[in-house]
C-alpha cells in the first residue's frame, strides 16, 4: 500500500468546519485514516500547523488552546508544528479600549519543509494537503515534479481554485463524507477516565525539532486576515 502523509492548516480546517458543519472537536487519528483510505493508502503520519496564542495578549484563548494542544499530544500518529502570532495594535476612538489582532506567520514554510524533507527521503507516496490557502498552489506544482501524488482535500467554498486545478486529486468535504471523524460521546468518557486514572500533568506535546537544512527560496507568505486560535 502507499504511505500517506496528511498536512493539516490548522486555522483554515477549523474557519472551514465552523462555517460549513458547525462542529470543530475533531479526532484527528479517525481524520487521518480517512484521508489516507480516500487517497488509497496507508497513513504514515499526521502533520498539523498552528500559531502560538500569546498569553500577554490573549490570555482566554491561550488556556483553551493548551487544552487543545494537549488533546493532540494524546494523538497518534500526529506531529505538531508551532508557528508564531504577530499581534497588531488597533485603536479606535478614545472611548474604546486598545484591542489588537493577530496574523500567522511561518507556518506554509514549514508545511513546505516538512513535506520536501519526505519526498527528498521517499518517505511517503502521496501527500494530502488540508486548506484551501491559494498560497500553497506552488508548492503542490514542486511536490509533483519530485514525483509525489498530491491530493487537496477541503471545502468547496473555501477551496482555492488554484489548488483544485493543480492537484492530482481533490476530495470535496461535507457533512456525509465527514460525519464518522469527531469525538463521540464514548471517546469522552474514555478521556476522562484516563484523567481519574493518571492524576499527574498531562506532558507537553512533543513537537519534532526543524531540519537542519534550508530551503533554497522561502514561500512567502502573504498576511491573513484575524486568526482565531484554533479547536
Amino acid at each position: 500500500m502507499k504511505r500517506v502523509a496528511v498536512f493539516i492548516d490548522g486555522s483554515n480546517f477549523y474557519n472551514g468546519l465552523r462555517d460549513n458543519v458547525g462542529r470543530m472537536d475533531v479526532d484527528f487519528h479517525r481524520f487521518g485514516n480517512k484521508m489516507a483510505e480516500l487517497a488509497g493508502g496507508d497513513l504514515l503520519r499526521i502533520y498539523y500547523y498552528n500559531a502560538k496564542v500569546d498569553p500577554e495578549f490573549d490570555p482566554d484563548n491561550y488556556e483553551k488552546q493548551q487544552r487543545f494542544i494537549t488533546h493532540l499530544a494524546h494523538t497518534s500518529h500526529l506531529t505538531l508544528r508551532l508557528g508564531k502570532l504577530v499581534y497588531y495594535q488597533v485603536r479606535g476612538d478614545e472611548s474604546m479600549a486598545r484591542k489588537h489582532y493577530a496574523v500567522e506567520k511561518g507556518l506554509d514554510v514549514k508545511l513546505a519543509i516538512d513535506l520536501v524533507r519526505l519526498a527528498v527521503n521517499r518517505a511517503c507516496e502521496v501527500a494530502v494537503i488540508v486548506s484551501g490557502d491559494k498560497d500553497l498552489a506552488d508548492l503542490i506544482e514542486f511536490s509533483k515534479e519530485m514525483g509525489i501524488v498530491v491530493c487537496s482535500a477541503f471545502f468547496p467554498r473555501g477551496l482555492s481554485e488554484s489548488l483544485a486545478t493543480r492537484a492530482d486529486k481533490v476530495f470535496y468535504f461535507d457533512e456525509v463524507l465527514l460525519k464518522d471523524i469527531f469525538i463521540s460521546p464514548e471517546d469522552e468518557r474514555v478521556v476522562v477516565e484516563r484523567v481519574e486514572e493518571e492524576p499527574e500533568p498531562e506532558p507537553e506535546p512533543e513537537v519534532e525539532p526543524e531540519p537542519e537544512f534550508e530551503p533554497e527560496a522561502e514561500l512567502e507568505v502573504e498576511p491573513e486576515a484575524e486568526t482565531p486560535y484554533t479547536e
